[in-house]
């Protein structure tokens, strides 16, 4: 008597479970990456929306003597959404706003070369190297009307409790030693390009990206 058996063998059973695993790690990464894209993107939004605000806040002062994270919070001009609680956001140091990539967002009055405090600095730091790159080489306004007088970009372990860029000036150059690149005519002006970007966004380890911008 014969009988017709029906079914797959093992192999091929082994066979089926290799490619679905392989869909399915394929699948995982490219999720991560366009969520990395999306938060990058949304955290560059931020700084963009943060930066058009406080000029808007203090369009009828002279200067921003008395900026500070507390003064915006209670100005109702940072999103909810960018607020932590004062539990667990490290109040004591002054930290009360993240970002999109779930790092900390500074902001300090600074000094143009009238040595009055007329410009501000913002910074985000907890970036990896992809948010670094994206965000280093965006045009943030290399046109004098946008208010943008200088760009940070950098590594740090421990977050920023002080502004980088106090004594640059619109006139400066760019820096690559120090991370500080300014607008104008000059080599390695703002925006600039991704080759540039990478070479200043070398966060690895225990320490991670940094990028400010300076406004007056």
């Amino acid at each position: 008597m014969t009988s017709n058996q029906n079914g797959r063998s093992m192999i091929e059973m082994l066979g089926v479970l290799a490619i679905v695993g392989v869909l399915s790690v394929g699948g995982i990464m490219g999720y991560s990456k366009a969520m990395a894209k999306y938060k990058s993107n949304q955290l560059l939004s931020q700084m963009a929306e943060l930066s058009i605000n406080i000029r808007t806040l203090f369009f009828h002062q002279n200067e921003f003597t008395g900026l500070n994270e507390r003064v915006l919070i209670n100005a109702g001009i940072i999103p909810t959404s960018m607020l932590t609680s004062l539990s667990s956001s490290g109040a004591s140091s002054g930290t009360l706003i993240t970002h999109a990539l779930s790092g900390h967002i500074r902001i300090f009055p600074s000094q143009t070369e009238s040595n009055q405090e007329k410009a501000f600095e913002i910074y985000a730091d907890g970036l990896s190297q992809e948010a670094c790159l994206l965000l280093a080489s965006n045009d943030w306004g290399e046109d004098p009307a946008s208010g943008l007088m200088a760009m940070y970009v950098g590594t740090d372990a421990d977050g920023i409790d002080a502004p980088l860029m106090e004594s640059t000036y619109s006139s400066s150059g760019s820096d690559l030693s120090t991370g500080i690149l300014t607008p104008g005519k000059h080599e390695n002006a703002l925006p600039i390009s991704p080759m540039v970007a990478l070479s200043l966004c070398a966060c690895s380890g225990n320490k991670t990206c940094v990028i400010g911008l300076k406004y007056m």
